[in-house]
């Protein structure tokens, strides 16, 4: 049985209020026991591997079949929280990926995160950031080996990410091998000259395997490199993946993962005395310094009624909220959605680098301070009016001198009010705006159709005094990177992305279920065109 969706129930809800309370009582139960019958089928059927190669401590193969370790936990716990059944499959590294090539849904631990994979895989959340590099007995200068045409013989694992790192030096003739044991072994007999490898996993196959290391250390620094769990990029995949990337930031917060950091963190400290946990990624040292090896904006929203605003739970929640959310998980970057007023936001944007914000109305005074990534709404911007007050203008200029006018503090609309020579009247939200209007503690408002149909359903009767005078103009919302200092990868990054998730089925899913969502809720004329949730009568 299919999952009934949520917007269904609320149809079935709004219908039946005004008809008969004890016929409604009954058809909710009726609901309530279809979506639990459907949600216990659906999560019973929804099994879903987890591909894990033997790796010591993190993914660890056992006698009796199963695996155990870190990544093998953190992954378990992902999915059950996520209400979904995980099924544990190890196999060797070289195998693991050529299962992930063949996209089918499952995820796997221990996936190096390198440019020639980056759009292979969604990233779910990284799990360890090391230092890479070349570990041996005596001193490499690659440089002088360039110079001198002259080559060096290095270890790697078969399979592993470091293979198509190391395959870029020409300095490296590479020899492959089934186990990290062997490529270590190799190191310390002479049998090579370095292995390709990291600080934290030296010290964990050294120790734990009783060799003597002592003589190894490491000659040549490629750069701090993450592991994640992922999944195969493909648009059947694209709702497990934006689903668990959410969930992987509940789960940092519950007690599940703090049972998990416990158990692990003391095994690790034994191998090496600089192993710590930052947001469930494991870190040798201060790897994470390098802020090159990872892109992680600042995401920054203004809480706006039904598209972006806060849940029951205290999570913001809305279509720009999925929508943006959505685009993060087909970039693969993984950082949290916050929310602040205006005001802030723009200062914010102004100060720091790579600061990305929606839903920011693109404007020409803000044409050259951002670079707009993809639109999100189309709205009338238009100015309101007591309905026994002045109703013959048409344009702003044509408001009487002196005029007070209500608009939301730091929103664009406040310095067109002030150049146009008005007195602008900031209020902390549109709500409080309107209000100020309705009392008489301002002459007009500065609002949006759409905004208005919004708070107007919240207020009812209060809106009756009000009547629109005039559209002031055409505006279209945008998700937006800051310039100041923005990362020219992370913007190019953005784009593809937000086009590559807006041609999915996933997008088509996400626009219908939040338009019929908002149906129920509002009497707002919404529909999607060309990627934009359109506010009335749509004018591309």
């Amino acid at each position: 049985m299919a999952q009934l969706p949520v917007y269904v129930v609320h149809l079935i809800y709004f219908k039946l209020r005004e008809r008969n309370v004890f016929y409604l009582k009954w058809v909710l139960l009726f609901v309530g026991l279809l979506l639990c019958l459907s949600s216990k089928q659906i999560s019973a059927a929804e099994t879903i591997k987890v591909l894990s190669a033997n790796t010591p401590i993190f993914s660890e193969f056992q006698d009796d079949g199963s695996v155990k370790g870190y990544s093998v936990d953190f992954a378990t716990a992902l999915l059950e929280s996520a209400g979904l059944k995980p099924e544990v499959t190890p196999l060797p590294f070289a195998r693991l990926i050529q299962e992930l090539d063949t996209g089918e849904l499952m995820l796997a631990t221990g996936i190096g995160r390198t440019a020639e994979r980056e759009d292979k895989y969604f990233w779910i959340a990284p799990l360890t950031a090391n230092a890479v590099g070349l570990y041996g007995k005596k001193a490499i200068d690659l440089d002088t080996l360039m110079a001198q045409n002259d080559t060096i013989s290095v270890a790697v694992l078969r399979g592993d990410y470091r293979v198509e790192l190391a395959s870029g030096y020409p300095q490296f003739v590479l020899h492959q091998f089934n186990t990290w044991n062997q490529a270590v072994d190799a190191v310390l007999n002479d049998l090579v000259d370095a292995v390709f490898f990291s600080d934290l996993g030296m010290a964990i196959f050294c120790q734990k395997n009783g060799l003597d290391c002592s003589t190894v250390s490491r000659q040549y620094s490629h750069n701090v490199l993450y592991s994640y769990i992922a999944m195969p990029k493909t648009d059947k995949n694209r709702p497990f993946a934006t689903a668990l990337v959410k969930e992987a930031n509940r789960l940092l917060k519950r007690p599940k993962y703090a049972e998990i950091k416990q158990q692990w963190m003391p095994v690790l400290a034994e191998y090496s005395p600089n192993v710590t946990e930052i947001e469930g990624v494991i870190v040798l040292g201060d790897t994470l310094v390098d802020e090159n090896s990872k892109l992680k904006p600042w995401v920054i929203t203004n809480e706006e009624p039904l598209f972006s605003e806060r849940n029951n739970r205290g999570e913001l929640s809305g279509y720009a909220i999925d929508l943006v959310q959505s685009i993060l998980v087909e970039a693969g970057i993984k950082t949290d959605i916050l929310s602040a007023p205006w005001q802030r936001i723009l200062i914010e944007s102004a100060m720091k680098r790579d600061v990305l914000v929606f839903s920011i109305a693109r404007t020409a005074e803000r044409e050259g301070q951002f670079h707009w990534i993809t639109p999100i709404t189309q709205n009338a911007y238009s100015i309101f009016a007591k309905r026994d007050g002045i109703t013959h203008v048409s344009s702003l200029n044509e408001l009487p001198a002196g005029s007070r006018i209500a608009v939301l503090k730091g929103d664009f609309r406040q310095e067109i009010i002030k150049k146009a020579g008005y007195w602008a009247v900031p209020m902390d939200s549109w709500k409080n705006a309107l209000l100020a209007l309705e009392y008489g503690r301002a002459d007009y408002l500065f609002f949006s159709d759409g905004g208005m149909d919004i708070i107007c359903d919240d207020l009812g009767d209060k809106c009756n005094s009000i009547t629109k005078l005039f559209t002031y103009q055409k505006a279209t919302t945008y998700l937006a990177v800051s310039k100041k200092g923005a990362t020219p990868a992370l913007v190019e990054k953005l784009i593809d992305a937000s086009t590559s998730f807006k041609l999915s089925s996933q997008y088509k899913h996400l626009t219908e279920k939040w338009l019929a969502d908002y149906a129920t809720r509002t009497s707002l004329s919404l529909t999607e065109y060309e990627g934009v949730i359109v506010f009335g009568k749509t004018e591309y």
